[in-house]
């Protein structure tokens, strides 16, 4: 057989391989050739979102068989991606007292900013699934719009303020599970409290 020949079988072999989970890729006599995450120690990266609140945020993930047949750790940090904070009719000069009781003026909208910042227990339950489940701390940033019929303030009458009494920090809680959809990448699936909203993300992962 040619070495053209031999290319055009290895290359696509070599392709479906690598999108193979980690239980089908076999050597001789029945071992793993990438080991899942109950035999070796992986160390994760990834991306996460806290939907439909922190679109924003980075995941760190550690497992080992030396911990309990498959333990580790997670970390994350999510928040918002805009701010009213930021905006140029943001007054932060005028408070809630202002706007509604010395000016009068009519409550558009609200929004909060978030910050969380997690860390959980990770178990491994098959080489290619694993649990968590954890605490964190989450800070609020409270806004208000208000509408200005005299249109002396803000943009056409709308300005943005702080709420200090329903901003704060909070305790936060989360879980979920990341589930092996490559040789390389896991998938990430969780909620948490605070805020309130479903994880998402992708993990990829490096194991030996």
């Amino acid at each position: 057989m040619g070495t053209n020949a031999r290319a055009r079988i290895v290359w696509p072999l070599a392709l479906v391989s690598l999108s193979l989970p980690v239980t089908v890729l076999q050597a001789q006599g029945g071992r793993p050739i990438v080991a899942g995450l109950r035999s070796s120690p992986h160390v994760g990266i990834g991306y996460v979102a806290n939907i439909p609140t922190t679109f924003l945020g980075f995941s760190a993930l550690r497992v080992t068989p030396k911990v309990f047949g498959g333990a580790g750790v997670y970390a994350d940090v999510k928040l918002t991606t805009s701010s009213p904070g930021g905006n140029p009719y943001y007054l932060p000069g005028v408070s809630v007292l202002d706007a509604e009781v010395t000016y009068g003026d009519m409550l558009y909208e609200e929004k909060s900013d978030w910050l969380s910042i997690n860390g959980a227990l990770v178990y491994a339950i098959t080489q290619e699934l694993a649990v968590y489940g954890g605490l964190g701390y989450s800070k609020k940033t409270h806004y208000r719009q208000y509408y200005d019929a005299s249109q002396t303030r803000g943009n056409f009458g709308f300005y943005w303020i702080s709420d200090p009494s329903a901003s704060g920090t909070r305790i936060n809680a989360l879980g979920g599970a990341f589930m092996r959809l490559t040789r390389l990448v896991m998938f990430q699936l969780g909620a948490e409290s605070q805020p309130a909203g479903v994880d998402v993300g992708i993990v990829v992962t490096f194991g030996r």
